[in-house]
């Protein structure tokens, strides 16, 4: 069963991505579509010159799918490795990506959102297919960055709450302690007097018995 969920979550991860990237790629090459005119009225095609090899990228993803945790960490600490060598707008955005993904144990959007949006500040290499491939990929940190924050502030208000209950416990089994202890001192106050009740109907009783019965007086 755990095999199949993680074939099955591979799979999806690979689906969601390479669709992604097909449709950046589909994107890209009408945009650059169109015939256009000359100066002298003649119609020219504008030859679109060859999109990114994006195939790294779905390598990557590839090796990140859930499954195994030391591919994953080496899938990453290598997209690194590479961006550190050699950072390139391609090299960078492949990090950023990977860092972000999800489905591995150091997947972080938020810093993966923060490199893609440094990325696209100021990163001339990109090509269109890669800035659309960027800009896509940022939308999706966006979402999972604003489900997390709201993960964080629901798990923070349940936390309160649970304090709450807990105090609240807490107040009630210090009082019914409390409640208990003067129960107890009332009973052996009780107690006491009872005691003490019993003990004298005793010593009346014992009075009594040692007491000579009365004389009768003499017959006239």
């Amino acid at each position: 069963m755990a095999t199949h969920r993680a074939v099955r979550g591979h799979a999806s991860h690979r689906i969601a991505a390479v669709a992604i990237v097909s449709m950046v790629a589909l994107v890209s090459a009408c945009a650059g579509v169109g015939p256009s005119k000359s100066a002298g009225g003649t119609v020219s095609v504008p030859v679109t010159p060859p999109a990114p090899d994006l195939s790294a990228y779905l390598a990557t993803f590839d090796q990140l799918a859930p499954g195994d945790p030391a591919r994953q960490s080496t899938a990453l600490d290598a997209a690194l490795a590479a961006a550190q060598e050699a950072p390139t707008g391609a090299n960078r955005l492949r990090y950023a990506l990977a860092l972000g993904a999800a489905g591995h144990a150091a997947s972080n959007p938020v810093e993966a959102r923060r490199l893609i949006l440094e990325l696209l500040a100021g990163q001339p290499d990109l090509a269109p297919e890669e800035v659309a491939l960027a800009s896509a990929f940022l939308r999706e940190f966006d979402a999972r960055v604003t489900l997390y924050a709201d993960i964080a502030r629901q798990r923070e208000d349940f936390e309160q709450q649970l304090k709450s209950v807990n105090a609240e416990d807490h107040r009630r089994s210090a009082a019914l302690s409390a409640e208990n202890q003067r129960l107890k001192k009332s009973l052996a106050e009780a107690e006491r007097k009872l005691s003490a009740v019993a003990e004298m109907e005793r010593a009346l009783i014992e009075n009594g018995a040692e007491q000579p019965p009365a004389e009768s007086p003499p017959p006239e």
